[in-house]
């Protein structure tokens, strides 16, 4: 059964690779703290930079 409060950032579980429901603070598979994982960062597009030819 899981314990509901956060939205984790994750879209398996670190312990066992099972998808964690919206708002699980634990895996109802494994029963891993899901609130202990930090949150993934945020999207940071690389932007390619390109040197004129001389």
């Amino acid at each position: 059964m899981s314990q509901s409060h956060q939205q984790p950032a994750l879209s398996k579980c670190p312990g066992c690779a099972e998808p964690p429901a919206a708002g699980d603070l634990f895996c109802g598979a494994c029963g891993y703290d899901l609130s202990a994982v930090p949150a993934r960062p945020g999207d940071r597009p690389t932007m390619a930079i390109t040197v004129p030819p001389a």
